[in-house]
């Protein structure tokens, strides 16, 4: 039985490749007997078709098979017989010779339009024409993409530090509507693909690669899109975080309206021009056109924009546009693409923007000669030959597939010059410090912004400062610092951290820091500094359950191949108790509870995290992933030791977490997660699992927004949480209301655990906690993003654990920028 279940699954995994049919056969007269030369074998309501030779024979190979063929002679009468299709078979036929008189022709209006009709046969067909279909196949790729800043306006040219440079001046181009750009950074590769299926592996070779033009812009989230490889037959493209439809999506006629407007021969081959249009406002669509190959219905060329009225920020346009050739019988593969985006605040800022611009290249393919299974295992997705970022101009010269521009050959020497002008400093550094927090002043960095100002009921108002070294001083080594002091307790609080990448190739982030400041025990990681700005001065209850923490450790991130990334640690904490918050023990020697001043633990942390074809752009220290499809798996292990540097407990902590987050086509896109963790051993409740609150106005993503702090404390527990932005799938739909650009946003969490006797014997459980019981914790939320594109507002409802006179209902509010 195991035996034929397996057979039953391969049967069906290569069922899932699109295989050639194969026909061949004989046709006879059906009187003589004699063999038929030159008649007609043809698969149904398809052009693939051939002749049979001077001995009646035939033979049909293609992708394109129907599930019929047609045998036709003049004064014959033509049979149609089925066709087993990726399969090879024979059939022979005997043709009978027509008798009597030919039927009266009736001519009728095609039921449909041409356009449609043309249309559905692409529909038809795109999983046959679509690259994925093949067994393997690898190309070289040459990939430009180049960063210009745009909306310069004609007084730039008049301010008198660019007229006296003329390298500048020289360098400033004009867009197709007349407008200025200067170009600022270049990027060029040369790489090999390679692809197989059954299972699906993909590798690239990078054989040079090289970045000229301006540094410390922080663009990455603006251009890494443009690096994905978009597949005009997916039904959905996904960009910017959004799902646009595509114009040969399945349910494409749904949202566009086709019009046959041309036909005519490119690069010989007979093609036909359907423009395409979106049938109404607020869906996220294309407008453009494309050509169709008349035989086998393949994409030979396509060119579109986003419709006007996408809602979608700062992109104020993107324009692409796909050139497909045969680059052998009857596969089609992308050869030359291009791409254009438009960034800026809106349509007409008068604020400088920034043009994307992408080109790329695809030659020497090489179709279904796959590679050994050994040759696609690799550590990485992207591998770099030796000499990869260090080619010569000749080498540059020889290999790229695209000449340059005269602007684009001398971006370095245009830098150089833009390097004298303080406007231009300025421009780059503030594009920077809105990115990151910090504003770099040489070989160092002055900041943090999100950390200069705010208040607790311990420090009152507090004000802090942090420094670190830029890029300047080290690509491979930094070091940071920060300081803080409160005017109620007037303390400082400081702290300081080193970051050394010790294999820049394969990232291994090594970590050091020492921390002396106070935290908030049981809020997100991201808030629990008392430093968050925004968590501390909107506050819906009082923070008077403090920690003074003072922590030193070490940690060590190490990217291990392309899916794990494997992270290790060792930390120093001492946990001082403020406010209200007090550590009670029970004395088992006179039953008195006594008031313990502080605790201390000294932990082990390993943890293992899985994403498969994650990839990222990175800086030097620093990266931004651009998100794989796949959910992300990790496995912690936290260990206390006891005695160590003055530990106070032993305790073993497993957690398991998974997240999602990906699009789901017109419906928007869905994050969702569960996480499970048990603590073994004896220790005090600051070191169990503190159910994360939030106790401002300011709404997290990641914890519960009506909890309080310490409310639920568990050493075994499970939640799980969902929340879909539906984008403008409905106020899109709305008169008026859509042209605010409003989106919906639903969320629900819900977490439930369980504390032991033994560790609530340990230490007391603060004021305030209290147990699930038999009911688990749980909130939903339905609020309004892209509220003046950053805004967002939600209704949160407090589901469960609800007191006498407590309102279900809250209102959280926050503030990020999104596509």
């Amino acid at each position: 039985m195991n035996k034929y279940i397996l057979f039953l699954f391969l049967l069906m995994s290569f069922h899932g490749l699109s295989q050639q049919t194969r026909v061949f056969g004989t046709v006879w007269d059906a009187e003589t007997g004699e063999r038929m030369p030159f008649v007609k074998v043809q698969f149904r309501d398809s052009k693939i078709g051939a002749l049979t030779d001077s001995l009646g024979n035939y033979s049909l190979e293609s992708y394109y098979a129907t599930d019929s063929l047609e045998f036709s002679f003049n004064g014959y009468i033509s049979i149609h017989l089925s066709v087993i299709r990726d399969a090879n078979q024979e059939i022979n036929v005997r043709l009978a010779t027509r008798i009597g008189e030919i039927a009266e022709v009736t001519v009728k209006p095609p039921d449909e339009f041409p356009s449609t009709i043309l249309h559905k046969r692409v529909v038809a067909n795109k999983y046959i024409n679509n690259k994925e279909k093949l067994l393997s196949y690898d190309y070289e790729v040459y990939n430009k993409v180049q960063l210009d800043i745009n909306n310069i306006g004609d007084k730039f040219t008049e301010r008198n530090l660019v007229k006296r440079l003329d390298l500048v001046m020289a360098f400033l181009d004009s867009s197709e509507n007349g407008k200025l750009f200067l170009p600022a950074i270049l990027s060029e590769s040369i790489s090999r693909f390679y692809f197989k299926n059954n299972p699906k592996k993909k590798k690239e070779v990078v054989e040079a690669t090289r970045i000229t033009g301006v540094e410390n812009l922080q663009l990455n989230q603006f251009l890494g899109d443009m690096y994905l490889d978009i597949n005009i037959y997916d039904n959905n493209i996904n960009m910017f975080n959004r799902a646009f439809i595509s114009p040969i999506s399945d349910y494409a006629r749904n949202f566009y309206k086709f019009y046959l407007e041309d036909s005519t021969f490119i690069d010989n081959q007979w093609c036909y021009k359907l423009r395409f249009a979106p049938k109404r406002t607020g869906d996220m669509t294309f407008q453009g056109e494309m050509w169709i190959h008349d035989t086998t219905y393949a994409v030979k060329s396509i060119s579109a924009t986003i419709s006007p009225w996408a809602n979608l920020n700062y992109i104020q346009d993107l324009y692409f546009e796909h050139t497909f050739n045969q680059v052998e019988k009857e596969v089609w593969m992308l050869t030359q693409e291009k791409m254009i985006i438009d960034v800026n605040i809106t349509k007409n800022s008068k604020a400088y923007g920034f043009y994307g611009r992408k080109n790329s290249s695809r030659t020497n393919f090489k179709i279904n000669e796959a590679h050994p299974e050994s040759f696609y295992k690799s550590e990485n997705t992207v591998e770099f030959a030796d000499s990869a970022k260090i080619r010569s101009d000749v080498y540059w010269d020889k290999h790229r597939h695209i000449e340059l521009s005269p602007q684009e050959s001398g971006i370095d020497q245009m830098v150089d010059s833009l390097d004298k002008s303080p406007f231009f400093k300025t421009l780059r550094n503030l594009t920077y410090f809105m990115s990151t927090g910090y504003y770099p002043l040489g070989k160092i960095e002055l900041g943090n912004a999100y950390n200069l100002i705010s208040y607790n009921p311990v420090e009152n108002w507090r004000i802090g400062l942090a420094l670190r070294t830029s890029n300047n001083f080290s690509r491979r080594i930094e070091f940071g610092g920060k300081i803080a002091y409160g005017f109620l307790d007037e303390k400082f609080k400081y702290g300081a951290s080193i970051r050394y990448n010790i294999t820049p190739k394969k990232r291994g982030m090594l970590t050091t820091y020492y921390n002396y400041d106070i935290q908030q025990i049981g809020a997100s990681p991201s808030a629990a500094s008392m430093g968050s700005t925004f968590g501390t001065l909107f506050r819906t209850g009082p923070l008077d359950k403090l920690t003074f923490v003072k922590k030193a450790g070490m940690s060590l991130e190490k990217d291990i191949n392309k899916d794990f990334i494997l992270f290790g640690a060792f930390e120093w904490k001492e946990y001082t108790a403020l406010g209200n918050a007090n550590y009670i023990r029970l004395n088992p020697i006179n039953n008195i509870n006594d008031t313990i001043t502080t605790i201390r633990t000294s932990e082990f942390t390993a943890r293992i995290r899985w994403t498969k074809d994650e990839e990222f752009i990175s800086g030097s220290f620093d990266r931004t992933t651009i998100r794989s499809k796949y959910p992300i798996f990790s496995l912690q292990g936290i260990f206390g030791v006891k005695g160590l540097f003055g530990g106070d407990y032993t305790y073993q902590k497993i957690e398991f977490q998974m997240e999602h987050n990906r699009q789901i086509g017109i419906l928007g896109r869905v994050r969702y997660g569960a996480n499970a963790g048990y603590v073994f051993g004896r220790t005090a409740y600051p070191f169990l699992k503190v159910h994360e609150g939030n106790q401002s106005y300011w709404l997290l993503t990641s914890t519960f927004n009506m909890l309080n702090f310490f409310e639920f404390i568990s050493d075994k527990y499970v939640g799980g949480f969902i929340e879909n932005h539906w984008e403008g799938l409905f106020f899109d739909r709305i008169p008026l209301i859509k042209k605010l650009k409003l989106r919906l946003v639903t969320s629900g969490r819900i977490t439930y655990g369980a504390i032991s006797v033994k560790n609530i014997a340990e230490m007391e459980l603060p004021i305030g906690t209290r147990l699930f019981g038999s009911v688990p914790y749980a909130e939903a939320a339905i609020g309004i993003e892209n509220i003046f594109k950053v805004g967002r507002i939600d209704l949160v409802w407090r589901i469960t654990h609800l007191d006498p006179g407590m309102s279900p209902l809250g209102i959280r509010a926050r503030w990020a920028l999104n596509f």
